[in-house]
């Protein structure tokens, strides 16, 4: 056999070893995958089995914001939603004397907050519903209280009128009413307790209550939704290039 002939011997026989390596190579790794998604089904199939709900995610939301909702912040500052674009921002409603708010609805918003504070391109925003008790120098004591530095979280006092309509028709809220059944201030008013997402471009993403699940003490689905917004806002980030 020539010299020639020597080496192109070779070089095929290692084009055929390589070839079977690789062909060795997929089949293992279409096994490790097919062995992961049984072991992933089978999972699912013991959680339903033993009673566990397998959470969903979020239904998304691309609602385009075609108003602006400007009002007074805790600094005594006028702004509005429109001044965020550029930024995601989560928004909620609350009043200062509502005791479910200084409860279960300060933590779902301090939580997310704390979990979404490095990033100077995330905002929070909550409205009073109670604008005429809720004075911007109400709302900074609270913003004490909640710890809402303005330079990232608004309180925000807008009219009631304007802040209803604009709640149901921009945002899907349902609208806040004089609770019949209060016993005093500190439930006076039923309110929507959602909280929603607005991306970048003034889009709603998505709308969860994370308060109706700490309140009937469903603690493990309350992480769960809370991560999931926690996704969205940086989903929404990404897609931004933020």
């Amino acid at each position: 056999m020539s010299q020639r002939s020597k080496v192109i011997a070779i070089y095929s026989g290692v084009a055929v070893i390589v070839a079977i390596l690789l062909v060795i190579f997929n089949w293992l790794g279409a096994q490790r995958k097919a062995k992961s998604d049984a072991a992933h089904t089978e999972h699912l199939r013991q959680l339903q089995a033993g009673g566990i709900e397998v959470v969903a995610p979020l239904t998304p939301l691309d609602k385009q914001l075609t108003a602006d909702l400007a009002g007074t912040n805790q600094d005594g500052d006028a702004v509005s939603l429109f001044d965020l674009k550029g930024k995601v921002f989560v928004f909620a409603q609350f009043y200062s004397r509502c005791s479910m708010c200084l409860g279960y609805n300060k933590q779902v918003i301090t939580e997310l907050q704390k979990a979404l504070s490095g990033n100077p391109n995330v905002h929070f925003v909550t409205v009073t519903i109670d604008p005429e008790f809720d004075t911007p120098e109400k709302l900074k004591e609270s913003a004490e209280v909640w710890g809402a530095d303005s330079k990232n979280w608004w309180m925000l006092n807008v009219p009631k009128d304007t802040l209803t309509s604009y709640c149901r028709e921009q945002l899907w809220y349902i609208d806040f009413t004089e609770n019949k059944k209060k016993t005093s201030a500190a439930d006076a008013l039923n309110h929507d307790m959602g909280i929603a997402v607005i991306d970048t471009n003034s889009k709603l993403r998505a709308k969860v209550n994370l308060f109706e699940l700490l309140e009937n003490d469903q603690v493990e689905l309350y992480e769960v939704k809370k991560s999931q917004i926690i996704d969205v806002v940086n989903m929404a980030l990404k897609e931004a290039g933020k």
